[in-house]
């Protein structure tokens, strides 16, 4: 994978005013007047950043998803074997979900519903970097001994993705169902579930 160029402290800043914009609104929803006076500048200074919307979406996209990519190379083994690693792993990711939710709503905005006004090839590239790492990590587990050889380890990083984002979405009506008060929160509750799927559900 080609090392990405390091952005410029106003580009940087640009994104971090667009990255919001285009999570409630989408990409054809926003315009470049609208970032700009967000922003507080000119297009002029929008464009000497970015070559046009379209790369600049691209890169909102892309730096949402290398904040999530980071967390992974984060994750420390407890030594308590059984992959618990990727529990970890699925922890933090989670954690970053609650910490920076426009991010969240930018990657999951594009996952359900897209837009026809910009590349979807392309983003479909970037948001399976973060989908591809997370396999490399269960595989990696694999060949230490800690997780079953015979899974799929697409479907385990698949697994751990859903019950992160379903957790996202669906805490604030979940904390109020009788069968999930003893969880002080969405990570407590989402540690639980990823133990009873580690640890299977039919009988030996």
């Amino acid at each position: 994978m080609t090392q990405a160029t390091p952005l410029s402290e106003g580009a940087q800043r640009i994104l971090r005013i667009a990255a919001p914009l285009f999570a409630v609104k989408g990409f054809s929803g926003v315009s470049i007047n609208d970032i700009a006076e967000a922003v507080g500048g000119s297009k002029a200074n929008i464009f000497h950043h970015f070559p046009n919307k379209q790369a600049l979406y691209l890169a909102a996209i892309g730096s949402a998803c290398e904040a999530f990519r980071s967390e992974y190379g984060k994750a420390e083994h407890n030594g308590d074997g059984g992959g618990d690693r990727l529990r970890a792993i699925a922890g933090r990711h989670l954690a970053r979900m609650f910490a920076d939710p426009d991010s969240v709503r930018l990657i999951l905005r594009e996952v359900f519903a897209g837009d026809k006004g910009q590349d979807r090839a392309r983003v479909a590239g970037i948001l399976h970097q973060n989908f591809a790492l997370l396999v490399g990590e269960v595989a990696e587990e694999q060949a230490r001994g800690r997780v079953r050889a015979d899974v799929d380890p697409a479907m385990v990083a698949l697994s751990i993705l859903a019950l992160n984002n379903f957790f996202f979405q669906s805490w604030n009506i979940l904390e109020r169902f009788e069968e999930f008060r003893e969880f002080a929160s969405a990570q407590d509750c989402a540690e639980a579930a990823y133990d009873t799927l580690a640890k299977g559900l039919l009988q030996p």
